[in-house]
């Protein structure tokens, strides 16, 4: 018995030295050392840039919110609010033009803002509202407001603090109705001084007066928050021809523009004008395509973006004006290469076929490749960056009340027998 219990214990010795071996024997490659995590990269630690404010509010934009904020339309006297609803709800528009055909009154101008403002409540941007206030000829003020008088009679008396007291008195009465944008002042020369379309409306015959004072004017606008819309770039003095019936062919070459025309453009630029409306003009000695600058790339581009270095808003005269609608061109043709020329804005103010036509071509042309997203977003920044300035808002800035008894403002009737004053000296 004895001897079995020794045989045993002999086994299991053996059988423990022979795994205790076999352990000891593994080779290197079967021991899978603990591999250490490895330290962050320079790259993980780099923050992304922040997105710039107009880029987050594009990134969260469709195609159609975006295209939208491309036009400014206006309507006839008799349009249906469900007309305007839908142009806010469906086509996301980013702003009007107002006629006197649109209201007879500031109280029905206020109501009808109030409407526009309100029914844009939810739309990523707030409305441009604007109408064409130079006062004298041009003017949209209703009967209870103040008009103030042509721009030929502030250049004649050629005080330029005057100018801005009027631009002020203008900028109050818009601020009071809810409007933040203005087509004006005229920076044309009235280099022809039978130009029946500017000759009242223009400050002067050469460029130094014309600057001074349309800066002046844009300057008292500003002091009332309203945005000032220069015209009509590149210069609407140097003829007989009326841009609404015809297109007007400027044969002037590019040193004698650079000396005068541009003149008052480039100094309202320099002064940080945020927006200018181009003229459905042609300069055939310096684009010889013909086109007139409200398609052409080396006016819009070359010229005022690459020369001027201006980085605010191209905004397209009307673009139902013969001038803008002359040849062959379809509608949308004619948006899209103004648009790919440099244009930022179309003014489409009176027809809804017309605007559908505008709207329509930008989706198209987004879809077939006429137009790049990209393209679209440059516009839109600039949009955004002036909305933004401006705190523009899809609320009434006051009251009814506060509104009223700003826009008939006693100061506004003092400026008019300031300058019929000053006219008599």
């Amino acid at each position: 018995m004895m001897k079995k219990i020794i045989a045993i214990i002999v086994l299991l010795s053996t059988m423990v030295l022979l795994i205790s071996c076999q352990n000891l024997n593994k080779s290197d490659k079967d021991i899978q050392p603990e591999i250490p995590p490895s330290p962050p990269s320079e790259a993980d630690n780099e923050e992304q840039p922040e997105l710039a404010y107009e880029d987050k509010l594009i990134s969260n934009m469709t195609l159609d919110e975006k295209i939208g904020q491309l036009v400014i339309i206006g309507f006839p006297e008799d349009t249906k609010f469900q007309t305007l609803m839908s142009f806010i709800k469906d086509n996301k528009v980013g702003g009007f033009i107002l006629f006197k055909r649109n209201y007879d009154s500031f109280k029905e101008l206020y109501e009808l803002n109030s409407k526009l403002k309100d029914w844009n409540n939810g739309n990523p941007l707030p409305l441009f509202i604007s109408v064409d206030e130079e006062g004298g000829t041009v003017s949209r003020m209703p009967e209870d407001g103040t008009t103030i008088p042509d721009a030929k009679i502030f250049g004649r008396i050629n005080d330029t603090a005057l100018t801005e007291k009027s631009g002020k008195v203008v900028g109050k009465q818009l601020y009071a109705s809810g409007i933040n944008l203005n087509f004006a002042p005229v920076l044309d020369i009235l280099s022809i001084k039978d130009n029946e379309l500017l000759k009242v409306r223009a400050y002067g015959t050469d460029a130094d007066r014309v600057s001074s004072h349309g800066i002046s004017f844009i300057k008292g606008l500003a002091s009332e928050k309203i945005i000032a819309v220069a015209k009509h770039f590149p210069g609407h003095g140097n003829t007989k021809v009326d841009s609404h019936s015809k297109l007007p062919i400027i044969d002037i070459d590019r040193s004698l523009l650079e000396s005068r025309e541009l003149l008052p453009f480039k100094n309202a630029i320099e002064e940080g004008i945020d927006a200018i409306m181009i003229g459905h003009l042609a300069f055939p000695k310096i684009d010889e395509s013909g086109k007139p600058a409200t398609k052409s790339k080396v006016f819009l581009t070359d010229i005022l973006r690459n020369e001027l270095g201006f980085q605010g808003l191209a905004i397209t005269d009307e673009i139902e004006m013969y001038g803008f609608m002359e040849g062959d061109q379809s509608v949308a043709e004619s948006v899209i290469e103004s648009f790919n020329a440099g244009a930022d804005i179309f003014v489409i103010g009176h027809t809804k076929e017309v605007q559908d036509k505008v709207l329509k071509a930008f989706k198209e042309g987004a879809a077939n490749g006429l137009i790049s997203e990209e393209r679209i977003n440059e516009s839109l920044r600039r949009i955004i960056k002036v909305k933004k300035k401006y705190n523009i808002s899809d609320k009434m800035d006051l009251n009814y009340d506060d509104a009223y008894k700003l826009f008939t403002d006693g100061g506004n009737q003092q400026l008019l027998k300031e300058v019929k004053e000053r006219r008599k000296q």
